[in-house]
């Protein structure tokens, strides 16, 4: 494992969240009032983008059909998702956002 720098803390306000691309995998980075998470992009039940969905406190809510999954564990928490997302660990370095990547 290795950290891996992928953008600025300045490109994310307080609440929302960013699709970014790391080695080939698309990863959402959310800043949340309590801290820094990251997320595959992934929805494990359709395979839609969740960077286009909402943050509602600690959830994601994917658009395509309202499933969500906890930003902090990776786990689903509404149905029809089932299945838990990849998460990664974040990690702040001056100004730099960094991901803790296999």
């Amino acid at each position: 494992m290795s950290w891996k720098p992928i953008g600025h803390v300045s490109e994310i306000a307080t609440g929302d969240m960013k699709r970014f691309t790391v080695d080939g995998e698309d990863i959402t980075v959310y800043h949340l009032e309590d801290g820094w998470y990251a997320t595959s992009d992934t929805c494990t039940h359709q395979d839609c983008s969740l960077s286009e969905g909402d943050v509602e406190g600690h959830e994601i809510v994917c658009w395509c059909h309202g499933g969500a999954f906890d930003i902090k564990t990776g786990s689903a928490t509404r149905m029809p998702c089932t299945r838990p997302v990849e998460t990664f660990p974040v990690r702040i370095q001056d100004d730099e956002i960094e991901l803790e990547i296999e």
